[in-house]
């Protein structure tokens, strides 16, 4: 084929794509934009919420003595010193 066979032909068999790549460029920089925004607010937004936080912070809570006894799940239990005391055998 030649490029005068290419200038020659109907204007239906072309195909503009300019419409195409307007579109996506369009999509990328709304899209670019967005990601700028939420890069540039983040910040902003965690400050806020910080200071939110400090002010609205409820005490701790005293903590229960009875966390103290609890022990780990593969911890044997501590012997009865009761049955110990009256000579009879723990574990039988």
């Amino acid at each position: 084929m030649s490029v005068m066979m290419l200038l020659s032909e109907n204007n239906a068999d072309m195909v503009n794509v300019t419409p195409v790549l307007m579109k996506f460029i369009g999509k990328f920089f709304v899209i670019f934009a967005v990601v700028a925004v939420i890069a540039v607010l983040t910040p902003w937004l965690a400050k806020r919420i910080d200071g939110f936080r400090e002010k609205h912070e409820k005490p701790a809570p005293p903590e229960d003595p009875r966390c103290k006894q609890v022990r780990g799940p593969y911890d044997m239990p501590e012997p009865k010193e009761d049955s110990a005391a009256d000579g009879q055998n723990p574990h039988s």
